[in-house]
């Protein structure tokens, strides 16, 4: 399994990674720290999750979460956020991510989600 770690910050990128790299099936993982090469990127890695930082962006995330359905509409996206999630929830919903977790509270969650949809063969 491919996934990309979408976050301007290294050291959360890092503990993402960590976190993820535990994860049977796990093959490569990419943080991406640059927003302008974002979807140039994802082309290249052709990921089965995205992980993507809410605050990365500003207010273009939504924008570029929408292109990033679009590309990739059978990845798993998960989303980061530390303003109100459940507005975030809500948008997030609204382009088909389900997965909108608030990122000082919510962090841990992100190897149970992924575990839970890919299963080891």
């Amino acid at each position: 399994m491919n996934i990309a770690i979408i976050d301007k910050s290294e050291l959360s990128s890092m503990r993402i990674s960590s976190l993820l790299s535990e994860l049977k099936g796990v093959k490569n993982i990419v943080q991406i720290l640059d927003k302008m090469s974002i979807m140039e990127s994802l082309k290249k890695v052709i990921p089965d999750v995205i992980i993507f930082d809410m605050n990365m962006n500003g207010s273009d995330s939504f924008k570029l979460l929408k292109e990033i359905r679009t590309l990739f509409s059978d990845v798993l996206i998960i989303t980061l956020t530390s303003f109100s999630v459940m507005q975030y929830r809500k948008k997030c919903r609204e382009i088909g991510i389900e997965n909108c977790l608030d990122k000082t509270s919510e962090f841990e969650q992100i190897p149970k989600i992924i575990s839970g949809i890919f299963k080891p063969k």
